[in-house]
């Protein structure tokens, strides 16, 4: 996105949805004692599927980030979530903006960021579990595994949340000319 591409329009859409996720990855659902669902991710796919890859990435690891600087465990790795989140967010916009937009099209891009920022975060969790706590193959590999089946479950979550949203928000952005598609 360059300079002259980055419009007064697209830094409000920006701040807006960057607000969003920071206040949806608030909202969990909880699963027992340990898994926990929220709705965080469902606002980064969204920012991709409407404003497509650089609004996306760029609201996606914002608001995520900012998040993490709430809670003093998390300030350290904010940088990761930042990069991961963005990842999320400019997969699915980067798929949502090739071609007409269609339901088919937002699942898919939301499922291909959503899946994306999965692997990314396992792969961020193996490396910081194995290689720098040096913990054991076997206890890493049972935290991977909760982790994964909670981030699967965060995933279809967010697919679900951000195509509903996509499908009902879509139009009135169109007429209100903020989305040229």
């Amino acid at each position: 996105m360059t300079k002259k591409n980055f419009t007064i329009q697209k830094m409000a859409a920006v701040g807006l949805l960057s607000a969003l996720v920071f206040i949806f990855s608030g909202v969990r659902i909880q699963f027992g004692e340990v898994a926990a669902v929220h709705l965080g991710n469902g606002f980064c796919a969204l920012a991709g599927l409407l404003f497509g890859p650089g609004v996306g990435g760029l609201a996606s690891g914002i608001g995520s980030m900012l998040y993490d600087f709430t809670n003093p465990a998390y300030i350290a790795e904010s940088w990761i979530t930042f990069l991961t989140k963005f990842a999320l967010g400019f997969v699915a916009g980067l798929i949502a903006r090739r071609g007409l937009p269609s339901l088919r099209k937002d699942v898919l891009a939301a499922a291909a960021g959503s899946f994306t920022y999965v692997a990314l975060y396992l792969l961020k969790s193996f490396i910081i579990k194995f290689w720098v706590e040096g913990q054991a193959w076997g206890a890493v590999a049972t935290q991977l595994a909760a982790k994964g089946v909670t981030s699967c479950i965060n995933a279809v979550a967010a697919i679900v949340v951000a195509t509903l949203l996509a499908q009902a928000i879509r139009p009135a952005l169109r007429r209100a000319h903020l989305l040229q598609v």
